[in-house]
């Protein structure tokens, strides 16, 4: 049977184990890129501006940047 009718199965099946793993990491990559689209398109459809998730989080790298105390609060009736 050519390599072109193989099931894709079965073509990674036949290669040797650490190759699998590319194979494996490679698809997890694409799947994770796909979600990242969608979540991406998803936030454009709720009016956020495109690129704005991707761009923001992790844009602080200042390691003295941190939360500071919160203050104490009052003890509230139960």
């Amino acid at each position: 049977m050519p390599i072109a009718e193989k099931p894709l199965r079965d073509l990674v099946a036949d290669l040797p184990p650490e190759l699998q793993r590319e194979v494996r990491d490679f698809v997890e990559f694409l799947l994770e890129k796909r979600r990242r689209a969608e979540l991406e398109q998803r936030a454009v459809t709720h009016g956020w501006p495109p690129r704005f998730f991707a761009d923001t989080v992790g844009a602080i790298d200042d390691p003295t940047f941190v939360r500071q105390p919160q203050g104490a609060y009052e003890q509230r009736e139960p």
